[in-house]
């Protein structure tokens, strides 16, 4: 077609048409993830709670690089707009980001590599108008989610969270990084010549920016302005003399921008193709990928690799703030003012944040468990299992192999990045043992494990909603980043597992509730496995 644009807007209309349910789900989800806590956070305005928290996520450096920086330098100014700015922009904009990454790159790159934009290009359709409209539907769609947040936030009347402008600000940041992560995810599905490949290296771009910030907001807050990632809170929304609405015109920019090269990009290449060249295949293959789990660990090696050492790196990062954390102890009076002696002082904050940060930590690493299991219902899907299955190929080989090597992965992951965070720690005064971070850290995995038991359970009953999965994962990562802080009911916080795990160094070890959840987490795995064994396979 020489008109790239041909014929956009009826490939508009079938893409509301088939994901219209979807993303009704999607924006539900995220008003309930940014905008249902705001009304719970009246706590924080309390004088005294808001002092404590100022010391806490303010003044230390290990939060800051945690929940992101905020220009407040006096704790009586410490309210509950700027607590909810500070706490909620960068947890919310990197979800958003999350979710775009995950749904550009399934609508663009990956139906290239399912022969979809193959299908559709032998129609009337211009070359450009699949990822046009795309576009057009994650832009209205951001556009839409920036109103109601902000609507929804208003509605509530909140002392402190009130005001139309800063709902709007906080709401149109957040809602901008989702729109340009999946402008990032875009352009690379452009450079790439495999969905997986895509996914990969738009979430490592992700992380190493995180990374970057993590490092620049407890040195050089000015230096996030270099980075994009940073544009989600330093428009600093709530603050009063500091809102900015400079990051969010940058944001659309940029996204604009990258958008630009991806259709130069596209209209360069053909269909289904990359600009790196995919790897030549070996005239003969090695001993160990004949058999069916040496197939599955060839084809995720390189995700398997990457994970692993970006679990490594992180843990670097997060090593090198236990040293920030103790110079912050002992030069804080307040903090002094707070708990009942130095080394109380110490062992008290050091231990909560050892939770947090193991606990969030973990929680990444379920995610990385999540992709690798999910691996086989994609398999299904595509119509490879079911070419396997004419071989000798037991069921059981194939559940068992790709559960395996998914919970292998994240031990190893988990082992990795706690090892990063020995090794940084190491040149401190009061560093910690191997032992002791180890115990702290690798307890969590037990809510890990229970997360891929509940998944495979999923693909055994009901593979198509499989991706259910995330919304739980997100509904974890909400309790563990805010659940303390907004004083939510009970029974909510009993709904996550993470409840349960004994919050080592700060709590004692419970061995019988600990073995509770694995014993209940193999019963789900088998039920899972029952459940596959007699189903039908899916397609499509």
């Amino acid at each position: 077609m020489k008109q790239p644009l041909y014929n956009t807007g009826v490939l508009f209309k079938t893409l509301i048409k088939r994901d219209w349910f979807k993303l009704v789900f999607w924006i539900l989800g995220m008003l309930a993830f940014a905008a249902s806590g705001a009304g719970k956070m009246e706590v924080a305005s309390n004088p005294a709670t808001a002092s404590t928290l100022y010391t806490m996520f303010v003044k230390n450096p290990a939060m800051v690089g945690l929940f992101g920086p905020t220009p407040i330098n006096n704790p009586t100014n410490y309210s509950l707009g700027p607590i909810f700015g500070q706490t909620m922009t960068l947890i919310t904009g990197l979800t958003f980001a999350i979710i775009s990454i995950i749904y550009v790159v399934n609508r663009s790159r990956k139906e290239e590599d399912d022969g979809i934009t193959e299908l559709f290009r032998s129609y009337s359709i211009g070359k450009l108008a699949n990822t046009t409209a795309l576009v057009m539907e994650l832009l209205l769609l951001h556009l839409i989610m920036a109103v109601l947040l902000a609507l929804s936030i208003e509605a509530q009347n909140v002392a402190g969270l009130n005001h139309l402008e800063s709902n709007f600000l906080f709401a149109f940041t957040t809602s901008a990084q989702g729109f340009l992560w999946g402008m990032f995810a875009l352009l690379f599905g452009q450079i790439f010549s495999e969905a997986s490949t895509t996914k990969g290296m738009t979430f490592g771009l992700l992380g190493l920016l995180y990374i970057v910030r993590m490092l620049t907001d407890v040195t050089n807050l000015s230096i996030g302005w270099f980075n994009p990632l940073s544009w989600s809170y330093l428009a600093f929304p709530y603050v009063k003399g500091h809102e900015n609405w400079l990051a969010v015109f940058l944001t659309f920019l940029l996204a604009f921008l990258l958008l630009g090269i991806s259709y130069i990009l596209e209209l360069k290449r053909d269909v289904g193709v990359g600009y790196f060249p995919e790897t030549k295949a070996r005239l003969h293959g090695k001993k160990g990928h004949f058999g069916f789990p040496g197939i599955v660990l060839n084809l995720e090696k390189k995700m398997i690799i990457g994970w692993l050492l970006a679990s490594f790196v992180l843990g670097l990062v997060y090593g090198s703030m236990f040293g920030q954390m103790d110079q912050f102890i002992s030069s804080n009076k307040t903090v002094k003012e707070l708990f009942v002696g130095n080394e109380t002082a110490a062992s008290a904050i050091r231990g909560n944040f050892m939770v947090t940060l193991f606990s969030i930590l973990s929680i990444l690493i379920a995610a990385f468990g999540v992709i690798l299991l999910t691996k086989m219902v994609s398999e299904e899907r595509k119509n490879r299992l079911e070419a396997l299955y004419a071989l000798p190929l037991s069921r059981l080989k194939v559940y068992s192999t790709y559960l395996l090597t998914a919970i292998l992965s994240v031990i190893l992951a988990q082992f990795l990045a706690l090892f990063g965070i020995f090794i940084e720690q190491l040149g401190n005064k009061n560093a910690l043992s191997f032992l002791e971070i180890m115990k702290s850290g690798m307890i969590w995995l037990v809510a890990v494990i229970f997360v891929l038991a509940i998944l495979s359970l999923l693909l055994g009953f009901v593979p198509r909603l499989a991706e259910l999965i995330w919304v739980y994962l997100a509904f974890l990562l909400f309790m563990t980043y805010l659940g303390k802080l907004l004083s939510l009911p009970k029974w909510l916080e009993n709904l996550s597992i993470y409840n349960y795990i004994p919050k080592l160094p700060v709590e004692k070890m419970n061995l019988p509730t600990v073995l509770f959840i694995l014993i209940l987490s193999v019963f789900l795995v088998l039920l899972g496995f029952e459940a596959y064994r007699r189903r039908d396979l899916i397609t499509g």
